[in-house]
């Protein structure tokens, strides 16, 4: 069986279980394999045909995050593969992915406050497009929920000024105790259904930047960039990183960890302990 027949049967069968953006990176990283091997049988997947793909992606000058990527995409259908009884060997015995650290770009304490207070004061010079992506930016700036979290919030999962909800990405349940600068986000009282609308991700950036212009701030934002803002004002304010990393929904400490070395308040805290060495 050629591999990539494999693949795509699989993604058809796991479309409605997927995130649209991870369909589409899965589809991305798949052309790579089949430029690299056309025609590629499952039986070839071997140690050292993932060498050999990694040599060539790094040969391409691709960066360490795209290389990681690439390799995880692919450790993802062999794992399914074995899974199946399709392939029988470890096919990363020799290959071990490392995770690749990125700049992950936030908004200051002070960025977050002047877009807020801009947005609470001029948000009527918007229109009603504009309006409601940069409602959703801010509201994630306050609670760090995910783009795809953030398109299905329901009212049944908000209680008490509280969210309880299973994530979308990772399966795991968040406690999100929702502070009141995210609660004038809302409306009052909350109508059944889904709180937000929420367009698609590229036509949402888009207009989300249109919209921070009308407000008065000009640099390059994103949606996701709300999860980064969310997690540095967490750990900025103060927050432990224990509960930073609760209410992010993350898996491990080491995730959250990431997020503090961008924090240099955090870092001036931490090392003032040195003063009760007097």
């Amino acid at each position: 069986m050629r591999f990539i027949d494999y693949a795509l049967d699989y993604l058809n069968k796991s479309s409605d279980e997927l995130a649209p953006l991870t369909v589409r990176t899965y589809y991305w990283n798949l052309k790579k394999i089949e430029y690299f091997c056309p025609g590629l049988e499952c039986k070839d997947l071997t140690p050292d045909f993932v060498r050999d793909f990694k040599q060539h992606l790094e040969s391409l000058r691709n960066k360490e995050a795209t290389v990681v990527k690439a390799l995880s995409v692919l450790r993802v259908f062999c794992n399914k593969m074995k899974a199946d009884g399709v392939i029988n060997c470890d096919t990363f015995e020799k290959v071990k992915i490392r995770r690749a650290y990125s700049h992950r770009g936030f908004l200051t304490l002070r960025e977050l406050k002047h877009l807020y207070l801009s947005y609470m004061e001029s948000h009527v010079a918007l229109t009603r497009a504009e309006d409601d992506v940069m409602r959703v930016f801010l509201f994630s700036c306050f609670t760090g929920l995910r783009y795809g979290d953030l398109r299905t919030l329901d009212a049944s999962e908000i209680f008490d000024w509280k969210i309880r909800k299973q994530m979308h990405k990772t399966g795991e349940a968040v406690y999100i105790p929702i502070p009141v600068q995210a609660r004038l986000l809302l409306s009052n009282p909350l109508t059944s259904g889904r709180i937000f609308h929420v367009i698609d991700n590229a036509s949402f950036n888009r207009t989300l930047r249109k919209a921070a212009k009308k407000l008065g701030y000009y640099k390059h934002i994103h949606c996701h960039l709300a999860r980064h803002t969310f997690a540095t004002t967490c750990i900025t304010i103060g927050i432990p990183l224990p509960a930073t990393s609760k209410l992010l929904g993350h898996r491990n400490l080491d995730t959250t960890l990431i997020y503090a070395k961008y924090v240099d308040t955090f870092l001036d805290k931490e090392m003032k302990k040195f003063n009760r060495l007097k």
